[in-house]
């Protein structure tokens, strides 16, 4: 403060009513950009959270379809056994379906990685913003309002 005495050094004694009205100005000068800024914040918490359980349910998915697959050729494969006239065959079509859910669960992981960056970079563009808003804030503040 301008009209605060100095002692020992760094220390300043202010007007304490003088500090609380100047304190309040400036609380109550803050932009709406800031709180919608925490606002928004907020709601990309959110946001994220959400984007995570459906990549979390996405992935649960696509392993429980893999896992149905590899069932259905498991049972595919015990059939053609059982008759065992085409083993040969049998064997061969499993590996094919164990591969097609391979690259299915591949292609999914690879798919939600890809939705989870794109959340993350939505997410880290906000938080650039904020940031910004935030030093543009205190640089007021440090000149004076």
């Amino acid at each position: 403060m301008r009209n605060g005495r100095h002692l020992m050094g760094r220390w300043v004694i202010v007007d304490e009513e003088q500090f609380a009205t100047k304190l309040h100005r400036m609380r109550a000068s803050l932009p709406d950009e800031i709180r919608k800024a925490m606002e928004i914040q907020r709601e990309s918490e959110r946001y994220l959270r959400a984007a995570r359980e459906e990549a979390q349910r996405i992935l649960q998915e696509a392993q429980r379809e893999a896992e149905r697959i590899l069932e259905r050729a498991r049972q595919e494969a015990e059939r053609l056994v059982a008759e065992n006239l085409i083993v040969q065959q049998a064997e061969q079509r499993a590996r094919h379906i164990v591969q097609e859910a391979e690259q299915e669960a591949y292609r999914r992981r690879f798919e939600t990685d890809a939705y989870i960056q794109q959340v993350l970079d939505r997410l880290e563009r906000f938080a650039r913003r904020l940031l910004s808003l935030v030093e543009e804030g205190r640089k007021e503040l440090q000149n004076g309002g």
